[in-house]
């Protein structure tokens, strides 16, 4: 299908890196996204098969919010957006969906890559798409107003203090601090009943609340809102940080999955079995079992419950989910 907007069209060839859990592109295309005149927004109607992937460069300015919508018929079909220089994505959206809206950080052309996962990419399925794109808002000024405080950097979801307090934790418990903001994702440490931390603001995924922290010891990263209260002290003495429970070692297949990735792998291959959205399936961190890697998820459908095991070689070579 053709594009309804106007757009300069650039064919290049790109790596696209694994662990962002794209599929490794093999036909890969840059588009430059242009805005007709006197409007704020534009809709783009694609589609990409396999291994193929879209890369569309939006110009922004800092203080401007950006809002991104994908409406695709294939569940396995997705974005991530990167900021300008950045080697991460800021956005992933087999994490945290296919629509979101936020205050751009710093100015530049920012990356909006669309390809399939791995698991319908190697099947050679298609993905048919329209990418709506809008941008709003005028400029962040370089310095804030006279007499006026500058805004509260916990102010991601509505407002919010500058610390939380942990509380709600079973006893003995402890509260994962994620990659990103999703119960799927790596554990990059933990944090105790009664800690205090810094709020650096919250976004919903689904019916969650997750806030990105950070603590003394300098863990930064995602948790999950309904255990952090605000906190009317400043924190405590720095801690030793907290190594995640379990370690993840690296994989020597070439197309091995990187067991950090597991579970992310493990939803795509769970949603092409059973029909369901990946949002919609939890898929927990992998654990060695003999000589094979084991993610084991579950999803809720009318039925009831339905659990499933995904089972990895050594190597990371994926070999079933059931």
């Amino acid at each position: 299908m053709r594009s309804k907007w106007s757009v300069g069209l650039t064919t290049v060839l790109i790596a696209v890196v694994a662990l962002t859990g794209l599929a490794l592109a093999q036909d890969t295309r840059t588009e430059t996204v242009k805005f007709k005149r006197g409007a704020s927004s534009t809709s783009i109607e694609d589609s990409i098969t396999g291994y193929e992937a879209v890369t569309y460069l939006v110009g922004v300015t800092a203080g401007q919010r950006m809002s991104v919508q994908l409406d695709t018929d294939n569940t396995s079909n997705y974005f991530n957006i990167t900021a300008p220089g950045a080697s991460e994505a800021l956005y992933n959206g087999s994490i945290d969906g296919n629509s979101t809206s936020f205050v751009i950080p710093s100015s530049g052309a920012y990356k909006i890559d669309v390809y399939l996962m791995r698991n319908a990419a190697r099947r050679g399925e298609e993905a048919n798409y329209d990418l709506t794109i809008s941008v709003e808002g005028k400029a962040a000024a370089s310095k804030p107003a006279p007499g006026k405080p500058a805004p509260d950097f916990a102010d991601g979801l509505a407002g919010g203090p500058d610390y939380w307090q942990v509380h709600g934790l079973a006893r003995g418990d402890t509260l994962n601090v994620r990659a990103s903001a999703s119960s799927s994702a790596s554990v990059l440490g933990v944090i105790d009943e009664g800690d205090i931390i810094r709020n650096l603001g919250c976004k919903m995924n689904g019916a969650t609340r997750w806030c990105r922290i950070e603590d003394q010891t300098g863990l930064n990263g995602w948790v999950s809102g309904k255990y952090l209260h605000e906190s009317t002290r400043n924190p405590s003495p720095s801690r030793p940080a907290t190594p995640p429970p379990s370690s993840q070692p690296p994989v020597s297949a070439a197309d091995g999955v990187p067991v950090a990735l597991m579970p992310r792998f493990c939803t795509g291959e769970a949603s092409a079995k059973f029909g369901v959205r990946p949002q919609d399936i939890t898929s927990n961190a992998a654990f060695k079992s003999g000589k094979l890697y084991v993610s084991q998820g579950y999803f809720d459908g009318s039925s009831g419950t339905t659990f499933f095991n995904c089972y990895f070689k050594g190597d990371g070579t994926f070999i079933a989910v059931n």
